[in-house]
């Protein structure tokens, strides 16, 4: 299968830098290491020499602000997904994204429509063998990739959407965040988490703030989990 590469993958709001490191780590429960040597790289000692591994993924500004676009959130999203799902070896993944890059002139795979849209079978067909995944390893792939996908929302053929998990429950969907919803924080039935989090620690009754806002209790409970596992994770 082959990509149109003339597909475009900017989005002007998917790009905008919204995100710190240390944010983008405690949202998809990454330890900020890792995430910051997906993004920046790793020096490790080698025999005799020092070694480097380099980024997997590009911020949406790499210079002045360090901080990480809603687009790089979905690329995080979805290489945590192949890392700690499937132990997919990062040097694997990162000679399939380079492969889609010079190959197919696909730039961003881990956010390409055809991503999205064959399911997971953009990888399987065109780098199973690259990566040297056998047949079950394919078939695992193709689930854990439905099942991350399945939490992203696309418009217009590009990532619009991420519902982050709450209360460990796989097919929960209350807690996103989304670059034109309160500048990407995130925030269930447009009221940001840390709000309804703070009026029903400052005394109210979560029935209560759920009135004020008309937006169902279960929501403003998701609120409260979701911002007690940050707090937890900082």
């Amino acid at each position: 299968m082959r990509a149109d590469s003339d597909l475009p993958i900017q989005h002007a709001p998917g790009e905008v830098p919204l995100y710190s490191f240390a944010e983008a780590a405690r949202y998809l429960g990454i330890p900020d290491t890792t995430l910051r040597s997906w993004v920046s790289g790793r020096k490790f000692p080698r025999v005799g020499e020092p070694g480097y591994s380099p980024p997997v993924i590009k911020p949406a500004a790499l210079e002045g602000s360090y901080r990480l676009s809603f687009n790089n959130l979905i690329e995080i999203y979805v290489l945590r997904a192949l890392r700690t799902k499937h132990s997919v070896k990062l040097s694997a993944i990162r000679k399939a994204l380079d492969y889609a890059e010079k190959q197919l002139r696909i730039r961003r795979l881990l956010i390409h429509p055809q991503l999205k849209t064959t399911g997971g079978d953009l990888f399987l067909e065109e780098y199973g063998q690259l990566i040297s995944l056998n047949r079950s390893g394919q078939i695992a792939m193709k689930e854990i990739l439905k099942n991350a996908l399945e939490r992203i929302e696309w418009e217009d053929e590009f990532p619009a959407r991420l519902f982050l998990p709450v209360r460990e429950i796989p097919d929960r969907k209350s807690v996103s965040v989304d670059p034109l919803v309160r500048y990407g924080q995130p925030a269930v039935e447009g009221v940001e988490t840390k709000i309804l989090a703070a009026r029903v620690d400052a005394g109210e009754a979560p029935e209560d703030v759920a009135a004020d806002y008309r937006i169902p209790y279960e929501a403003v409970i998701d609120a409260i989990v979701f911002e007690s596992t940050l707090t937890r994770a900082a």
